[in-house]
């Protein structure tokens, strides 16, 4: 069994809590990189009536809800 003194095992915990803490925020961080690059992709402005919106299709010319004008999918 490994014998730790209090000193010890309460810098373990520090130092775990630290790393977890470390670990979590980088996966969050990932995530939301990707959530808003694909969010990107799918929102789309006219760019007569300037009406956001978006759109889940994989067409590249799509149709503004509100003015009807053809508008390009952004790069």
């Amino acid at each position: 069994m490994i014998e730790l003194s209090l000193s010890e095992y309460c810098l373990l915990m520090v130092i775990s809590a630290f790393l977890l803490v470390t670990l979590f925020s980088w996966i969050s961080r990932f995530a939301h990189y990707n959530d808003e690059r694909r969010g990107k992709k799918r929102r789309f402005v006219c760019p007569l009536c300037l009406t956001t919106w978006e759109n889940r299709s994989k067409a590249k010319i799509v149709d503004c809800p509100h003015c009807g004008r053809q508008c390009q999918r952004p790069r």
